[in-house]
C-alpha cells in the first residue's frame, strides 16, 4: 500500500479522489468543460504512473510533478493554470514558513530595527504584529510594479508593516486648542486646566494618547506659546493666595476677617509690589517643577502597545511674553539637570526656534535664552536648531517648527489657512540612489534612454557639469532615478488611498480636534477631506556612494561631484512639485533620516554588485545628501558643502556637526557654528559629541576605554544620536553602530 510524506514530514494514506478534485479545480479555473469519466482517466494515468515507480513512499512534490506531466500531454491550458496554482501555494507556504522563523527569533531577541525598542514582552509582541503586517502588505496591498521596485532594493516604503491599519506618521499637535477647550481620551471628558502643573501633565498625555493613533512622531510646535496661559493662570492663583495671607496678616487682632474676594486695591503701592514679586517667585518654582515632570514623565510614560516611550519632539524659543520665556527658560534647565541620577534624557526631543529679531542676535528679546539652549545643548546633545529665516522656511506666515527627527511640513495646497498645526506626515518612502546608480552602471545606455535623458534635461532644466555630460552613467541614472521616482509617487498614492478609506472611529483621539478639519468628520466619511492636508514624501539615501558609483569621487572630495549631487537633488525636488500640481496632494522631498534601513540596502547591493570601493565596502550608505561621516573635513567646509541642499528638502532635512568632546564651557564656539550654519541657508541642524557615563559612580565625560576612569565599572552607558533622536548605543542596530563607531570629528 503506497503512502504520502506530506511538507511537514507526516505520512498520511494515499488518497487518489484528492488528485481528482485538484484536476476538477484547474479545469473550473478556466472554464474549461468536463466530464467525470474524463477526470478519472487522467487521474488514473497519475496513478498508474506513481506504481510504476515501485515505491511504498512517495513524497507530494512528486505526485504533483507527475499530475502536472500528464495534464500537458492532452490539456496544456490546464496544467499552465496547475502549475501557476501550484507555485502560488507554494509561495504561500514559503512565505508562512518565513513569518514562523521571523517570530522565533524576535521571541528570542528583539530586533534592532529601532533603538528605542526595548525587551519586555510588549515589544515582542509588537514585533511578531509587524511581520505579520509586511505579509499582509505585500500580499493584499502592493501593486506589482511597486513590488518589483522593492525587491529589486530600490524603494522601502517606511513603517510599512503598519500599513494595514491605515496609520499614519506624525503630527504637530495643536495644544493650545486643547488645552483651551478640553478634550477626551477615551474614558472621559477632560476640561481645560487651572494649574500651571496639571497642564504640564495632561500635555504629556496627549502625546501618549495620538502615539496610539499613529506610527510616528507627536511634536509640539509653540510649547512656550501654548502654556504661556497656564503660567499666568499659576500666577493669579499665587498672587491671590499672597493677598489672603497679608489680608489676614493686616486684620490681625481687628476682629474675624471676612471671606470676600480681597482687591489689590486694598494695599498700599510698596505691598502690592512686594506681593507681585512674591507671586512670581513661587510662579517661577511651580513651572520649573511643572517641567522637570515633563522631562520624567516623556521618558516613562510608555504607549505604542507598551513596547516604546511616545517619539516626542518639542519646540521652543519664539514667545516673547514673559510666561512664554519662562516655559522655555525651565524647560532648558530641567532638561540640562537630567533625570533622577543625572542621566541623559532620551526624549523629549527639544528643538530650539531660531529667529531674526527675537533670539538670533545680542539685544534681541530671547537672545537670552539661545544662549541658555547652547549651554544645555552643549551638556546634552539637545535641544537642535531650526532657523525661521532660511529661504526654505522664511515666506511662511508663521513659525515652522520639526519633528527631532527632521520631518517638515509647511504649504498646504488643500487649505487656504497656511498653519503646521494639526497637520503632519501620512507616509513616506525612500529611494535607493546608490542602487539606481550601480543599476544604470550595470545595465549600460539603450538609444531610447539617450533619447529619455535629453527629454529629462531639457524638460526638468537639468544642469549637467560639462565633464560628466557625457558619461553614460550618468545619463543612465537620471533615466532609472526619475522612473523610479515615479514608481514611488505611484506607491504612496496607493498608500494614500487605502489610508483614506478608513473612519473616524478608527482613529479615536487623533480624529477627534487634533488633525485638521477633523471636527468636521461624520462616521459615515472616507478619511480624504483631512488626510489631504498631511504630505506624502519622497524620501532618498546614499548622495556620497551615488557620486562616488557613477564619478568617482562624492561632493566632500570634488567639487564638480557636489555640482552633479545638487542636480540630483534639485530634480527629485522638481518632480514630486510636479505631482504636487498634478494630483492636488502635498508631495515633498525627504533627506531620510534612515536606521534600519541604512544596512538594508547596502547589504542587498553588495550581495548583487559586489564589494565596489567607496561604494559597498561599508555596512552602511551615507544618509541623504551628508558628506561620509567617515570623511575628515573641517566644521565650515562640512557646512559649505551641505547648506545648499537643505532648501530642496521640503519634507525635512538636518545637518550635523561631529566633535570629539561636548563645547561645554565654550559658548562662543557654539553660537559661531549655529552662525555660519544660519548663513549656509542651513534649515536644520545639530551639534554631535560622545555623552558616557558611568552607571555605577555617575562620572561624565568621553569614556575611550571599556572601563570607567574613576571606579574602573564596566557598566557603562554611552548615548549618541541617531536619526535625529538619542539612544544607547547598544541598542542601535549592527550597521548603525558600525556607522556611529566611525564618525570622524570635524576639525
Amino acid at each position: 500500500m503506497i503512502v504520502v510524506e506530506k511538507r511537514d514530514g507526516r505520512i498520511v494514506d494515499f488518497n487518489p479522489a484528492k488528485i481528482a478534485n485538484a484536476m476538477m479545480k484547474a479545469f473550473k479555473s478556466i472554464n474549461k468543460p468536463y466530464s467525470r469519466k474524463e477526470i478519472d482517466t487522467l487521474t488514473q494515468k497519475v496513478v498508474d504512473r506513481i506504481n510504476s515507480k515501485n515505491q511504498k513512499v512517495v513524497n507530494v512534490e512528486h505526485i504533483q510533478d507527475i499530475v502536472e506531466e500528464v495534464l500537458g500531454k492532452d490539456h496544456f491550458d490546464v496544467s499552465r493554470k496547475y502549475i501557476l496554482y501550484r507555485q502560488k501555494r507554494t509561495n504561500e507556504r514559503e512565505k508562512k514558513q518565513k513569518i514562523h522563523r521571523i517570530v522565533k527569533k524576535i521571541v528570542r531577541q528583539t530586533g534592532r530595527e529601532n533603538a528605542n525598542v526595548g525587551n519586555s514582552p510588549s515589544s515582542k509582541l509588537l514585533q511578531i504584529a509587524e511581520a505579520e503586517g509586511r505579509d499582509f502588505m505585500e500580499k493584499e496591498l502592493t501593486s506589482p510594479r511597486v513590488l518589483e521596485a522593492m525587491n529589486d532594493n530600490i524603494l522601502h516604503p517606511h513603517d510599512y508593516s503598519w500599513g494595514p491599519i491605515g496609520t499614519t506618521t506624525c503630527c504637530f499637535i495643536p495644544l493650545s486648542k486643547l488645552l483651551e477647550k478640553g478634550f477626551n481620551s477615551g474614558h472621559g471628558y477632560i476640561r481645560t486646566p487651572k494649574r500651571l502643573k496639571t497642564a504640564a501633565q495632561l500635555s504629556c498625555i496627549i502625546l501618549q494618547s495620538n502615539q496610539n493613533d499613529q506610527h510616528g512622531g507627536q511634536a509640539y510646535g509653540w510649547y512656550d506659546r501654548d502654556m504661556a496661559p497656564y503660567v499666568k493662570r499659576e500666577y493669579e492663583w499665587q498672587l491671590k493666595k499672597i493677598a489672603e495671607v497679608f489680608y489676614k496678616m493686616k486684620s490681625a487682632g481687628q476682629g474675624e476677617p471676612d471671606d470676600r474676594e480681597i482687591s489689590l486695591d486694598e494695599f498700599s503701592e510698596e505691598e502690592q509690589e512686594r506681593m507681585e514679586r512674591l507671586a512670581w517667585e513661587y510662579t517661577r518654582k511651580e513651572a520649573y517643577q511643572a517641567m522637570e515632570g515633563v522631562v520624567f514623565n516623556l521618558n516613562t510614560m510608555h504607549s505604542r502597545a507598551g513596547a516604546q516611550v511616545p517619539f516626542t519632539s518639542i519646540n521652543i524659543g519664539t514667545d516673547i511674553s514673559r510666561e512664554g520665556r519662562l516655559i522655555a527658560e525651565c524647560l532648558l534647565k530641567a532638561y540640562k539637570k537630567g533625570l533622577g541620577k543625572g542621566e541623559q534624557p532620551i526624549f523629549p526631543n527639544l528643538i530650539f526656534k531660531i529667529k531674526k529679531g527675537i533670539n538670533a542676535e545680542p539685544g534681541d528679546p530671547n537672545y537670552d535664552l539661545l544662549q541658555l539652549s547652547i549651554e544645555t545643548s552643549s551638556y546634552r546633545l539637545f535641544p537642535n536648531y531650526v532657523f525661521q529665516d532660511c529661504s526654505l522656511n522664511k515666506d511662511f506666515p508663521e513659525d515652522i517648527p520639526t519633528m527631532g527627527c527632521r520631518t517638515r511640513v509647511a504649504w498646504n495646497v488643500n487649505s487656504e489657512k497656511q498653519t503646521c498645526e494639526g497637520r503632519g506626515n501620512l507616509s513616506f518612502t525612500t529611494n535607493n540612489l546608490v542602487g539606481i546608480a550601480l543599476k544604470a552602471k550595470n545595465e549600460g545606455l539603450t538609444p531610447k534612454n539617450e533619447e529619455n535623458f535629453t527629454e529629462l534635461v531639457e524638460k526638468y532644466e537639468i544642469k549637467i557639469p560639462e565633464k560628466y555630460r557625457n558619461i553614460t552613467e550618468v545619463k543612465g541614472f537620471f533615466v532609472l532615478l526619475d522612473k523610479y521616482v515615479n514608481i514611488t509617487i505611484q506607491q504612496l498614492r496607493e498608500r494614500y488611498k487605502y489610508q483614506t478609506s478608513f473612519r473616524k472611529s478608527d482613529f479615536p483621539f487623533l480624529l477627534n480636534g487634533v488633525w485638521m478639519d477633523s471636527e468636521k468628520l461624520t462616521e459615515r466619511n472616507n478619511l480624504h477631506s483631512v488626510w489631504k492636508h498631511g504630505t506624502l514624501s519622497v524620501g532618498f539615501i546614499g548622495l556620497a556612494e551615488t557620486l562616488k558609483c557613477l564619478v568617482g569621487k562624492h561632493h566632500g572630495e570634488d567639487e564638480t561631484a557636489d555640482m552633479l549631487g545638487e542636480q540630483i537633488v534639485a530634480f527629485m525636488d522638481k518632480k514630486v512639485r510636479e505631482a504636487t500640481k498634478k494630483y492636488g496632494l502635498n508631495f515633498s522631498l525627504l533627506a531620510t533620516p534612515a536606521e534600519g534601513l541604512a544596512g538594508k540596502f547596502t547589504e542587498k547591493d553588495r550581495i548583487r554588485y559586489g564589494t565596489i570601493e567607496g561604494v559597498t565596502d561599508k555596512d552602511w550608505y551615507t544618509n541623504s545628501f551628508h558628506v561620509p561621516v567617515e570623511y575628515p573635513i573641517s566644521i565650515f567646509r562640512k557646512i559649505d558643502i551641505e547648506g545648499k541642499y537643505h532648501k530642496y528638502c521640503t519634507a525635512g532635512s538636518i545637518s550635523y556637526i561631529e566633535l570629539d568632546s561636548a563645547p561645554a564651557n565654550n559658548s562662543e564656539a557654539f553660537y559661531k557654528i549655529l552662525k555660519h550654519m544660519m548663513e549656509r541657508d542651513m534649515s536644520y541642524v545639530a551639534i554631535n559629541f560622545p555623552v558616557d557615563r558611568c552607571k555605577e559612580c555617575g562620572y561624565q565625560g568621553v569614556i575611550k576605554e571599556d572601563k570607567c576612569p574613576v571606579c574602573a565599572s564596566d557598566q557603562l552607558s554611552r548615548i549618541r544620536r541617531i536619526t535625529g533622536y538619542l539612544a544607547e548605543l547598544e541598542r542601535f542596530n549592527s550597521a548603525k553602530k558600525q556607522e556611529a563607531l566611525h564618525r570622524k570629528a570635524h576639525n
